[in-house]
């Protein structure tokens, strides 16, 4: 029988959080009231708890497999990708602003697809997969939700 992983390694530790989260957002909707609706209909707390009881299934699911999962890296060597998302993610909030959204957004997939090994045999499928990622975020953020996303112009000014 493989070595069972510790407990204390992202794959637990990230799950645990969301569990905790997911219990005081859960705990939170039961606190929405409405105006209109009667006990037992739907209500606006309906969907924020419906929402929780999938996490909750979900985790359950994530829980299960990380238990099966044998031990496979040491702690620090399991440490280091997050930690990289960490920079990464701290860099793209620095330069959000200064570079506009393209040119940040467009650094920022590239550096996530390079920490995770993402087609870095294959730099045209890089490069598309990248440029597409900023594209549908843009389009989504820009044309669905209307927010006004800073361009390289705006930051030298």
């Amino acid at each position: 029988m493989a070595d069972r992983a510790p407990l204390l390694r992202t794959g637990v530790l990230l799950p645990l959080f969301f569990l905790i989260v997911t219990t005081v957002y859960l705990a939170a909707a039961f606190d929405i009231r409405s105006q209109f609706a009667a006990p037992g209909e739907m209500s606006p707390r309906s969907v924020p708890i419906l929402m929780a009881c999938l996490m909750y299934v979900a985790l359950a699911g994530v829980f299960i497999g990380e238990f099966r999962k044998p031990t496979a890296d040491g702690p620090v060597r399991e440490l280091l990708r997050p930690l990289l998302v960490i920079v990464a993610t701290s860099g793209y909030i620095l330069l959000f602003r200064p570079l506009g959204y393209g040119l940040a957004t467009l650094a920022f997939t590239s550096a996530l697809f390079g920490i995770f090994h993402f087609h870095l045999r294959k730099p045209h499928l890089f490069a598309i997969y990248a440029v597409g990622v900023t594209a549908v975020f843009y389009g989504l953020f820009a044309g669905v939700f209307g927010v006004r996303l800073p361009t390289l112009i705006e930051g030298f000014f």
